[in-house]
């Protein structure tokens, strides 16, 4: 078993190394590469396959890690200074989208719930696409970066009332769904007000007290643990690992540990991104794209010129 599972990981980093390799000669995203691994590898393929569910797991906690150092160029003033952009066009956006696509499927034939749930997921963008992008473009820190990754970021916060809401939808309760959505309301301010302010309070002397003892493995753990352990606080309350771990981010940006903080977590946090689009690539089944490329071809164009516009 243990040499099964060897010969596994020793498959995907060969293929990983020599794909990416390729991509990169080419001035191709990696991000593609790393799809492309995981249809190679995945069940829907011929050849060797390598079981999707441990390596799903495992790739988590690289959106958890990305999370965190975004929060790492977020500090407060900065978001004050682009709250009306960032509030403003983040919530029209969000809304607009919505009703817009919505509607649209509606009046299509779809039913008013489902109809909300297609506007929803319309609505909403991949943070760990364009930041990944961005970093690959050397483009991070910029300010349409930051004003792009503050969007994004504003739209994952949104996911939360979608997440709740949707369920509650399905119940046709329209008293459940307001309860339901200031239920999640309080959760986030309670998450926020458990990360951001205790974090304030504790991680500066933590973070002192570990940098005098001049142990890199102790640091590296200590910014394993902080990451994980903010994340594992929100999702005990319903939120999402990554929220979490946005918001210790923010608390150690303000802190002079900020650039070797990154530096620290940077390693692990570009490996299980790479496993992330792989698992995304192990989801992908090429033959049944084959039999509806044209609709896949003109939804994908649409959502590109509705993105853009």
């Amino acid at each position: 078993m243990i040499e099964q599972t060897f010969m596994q990981i020793l498959l995907m980093l060969g293929c990983t190394v020599a794909i990416v390799l390729g991509c990169q000669r080419f001035r191709i995203p990696s991000s593609l590469g790393y799809l492309l691994v995981g249809v190679i590898l995945g069940p829907h393929t011929a050849g060797p396959v390598i079981p999707a569910g441990p390596v799903a797991a495992v790739a988590e906690f690289g959106i958890v890690f990305l999370l965190f150092t975004i929060g790492l160029n977020f500090s407060l003033p900065q978001i004050h200074a682009l709250r009306h952009l960032v509030l403003g066009l983040g919530t029209a956006q969000v809304g607009l989208t919505t009703v817009a696509v919505g509607l649209a499927v509606w009046l299509g034939g779809l039913d008013p719930a489902p109809a909300f749930v297609v506007g929803a997921v319309f609505a909403q963008s991949s943070t760990t696409i364009i930041t990944k992008q961005l970093a690959e473009q050397r483009e991070e820190s910029g300010r349409h970066a930051r004003l792009g990754t503050a969007m994004s970021v504003f739209q994952d916060v949104t996911a939360v009332p979608f997440v709740v809401v949707i369920p509650a939808l399905a119940a046709a309760a329209a008293a459940s769904v307001a309860n339901e959505l200031a239920l999640a309301l309080a959760k986030a301010a309670l998450a926020f007000v458990l990360v951001f302010f205790l974090g304030r309070w504790m991680l500066r002397p933590l973070f002192r007290l570990v940098a005098a003892r001049r142990s890199a493995e102790l640091f590296t753990l200590t910014v394993l643990f902080v990451s994980l352990i903010a994340g594992w606080t929100t999702q005990s309350l319903g939120l999402s690992m990554a929220f979490g771990a946005f918001l210790a981010g923010m608390v150690l940006g303000e802190t002079e540990f900020r650039h070797q903080v990154e530096s620290t977590i940077r390693p692990f946090r570009d490996v299980l991104l790479g496993l992330f689009f792989i698992a995304i690539g192990m989801l992908i089944d090429p033959y049944a794209i084959r039999s509806i490329w044209a609709w896949a071809l003109g939804g994908a164009t649409t959502l590109l010129v509705m993105k853009a516009l």
